[in-house]
């Protein structure tokens, strides 16, 4: 099959007829998110507890546009989070048509391996945002203090914490890319494990948006997982690689 160059118009043309699909995804998220927006709230002022005691975050407004700003914001990201799928899949749809067969044969498991822990990254932030919290609230325990923050804040805390765990449990996409380049190997992971569990606990610390101690090491330990992930993804790929090189040389024998 020869391939066709396609003119500036048409490219121009297809670029445009996936950004459109791509606003149409976030309307339709944005408006569904913002039917449930104030129970995404409260999902946030009272996160799951599975160790340590339950826990409510005190919330107040402290600008008068600031519930109706806040709603519009969460509507936003969470919307954002539920047409990632479609955003992801027009993305490969416009350059779908440049890669190589055996490229279009790697992307598409990327995307969808990429988006998958994204969202476990998500869902991982969300089960430790109690203690995380709780931690971060024991400094009034003498009552000194009285706790009390900005929805708005809180909000923006959050989502910070949840990109910053969704861009960690990218490590295995990222291993079986530099593997498929030659460029990592699973045994040189496992040799420098000790490296990486320091390597991990400063970009835990220069990824949480607080400077306190317990944060980046919630965020540090599920970093952990993604680490050991990225292992056996590894091993994965450089047994395929040793398995294709193989069949190559025996095909290459018989002819």
């Amino acid at each position: 099959m020869v391939d066709t160059p396609m003119p500036l118009t048409a490219h121009l043309a297809e670029l445009r007829l996936r950004l459109i699909w791509c606003m149409v995804a976030l309307v339709v998220g944005f408006s569904v998110c913002y039917t449930f927006s104030d129970k995404i709230v409260a999902a946030l002022k009272f996160p799951p507890a599975l160790v340590g005691k339950p826990i409510e975050v005190p919330l107040q407004i402290i600008a008068p546009a600031e519930a109706f700003t806040t709603q519009l914001w969460v509507s936003f990201i969470a919307g954002l989070f539920l047409a990632l799928p479609v955003l992801l899949h027009q993305l490969w749809k416009f350059v779908a048509p440049g890669l190589f067969e055996h490229e279009k044969r790697y992307t598409v498991p990327f995307i969808i391996g990429s988006a998958a822990l994204f969202y476990s990254g998500g869902l991982v932030f969300y089960l430790v945002l109690s203690p995380i919290m709780n931690f971060l609230f024991s400094y009034d325990a003498k009552g000194l203090i009285k706790v009390q923050l900005s929805v708005r804040y809180h909000v923006d805390f959050c989502i910070r914490l949840m990109i910053a765990f969704g861009l960690v449990f990218q490590l295995p996409i990222v291993a079986a890319f530099l593997t498929q380049l030659g460029l990592l190997s699973s045994r040189l992971l496992v040799k420098n494990f000790r490296y990486a569990i320091v390597l991990i606990l400063i970009a835990a610390a220069v990824l949480t948006p607080s400077p306190d101690p317990i944060t980046f090491v919630f965020l540090a330990m599920p970093m952990l997982l993604p680490y050991g992930v990225s292992i056996l993804v590894t091993r994965g790929v450089e047994t395929h690689r040793a398995r294709r090189q193989v069949e190559s040389h025996n095909t290459a024998h018989d002819d």
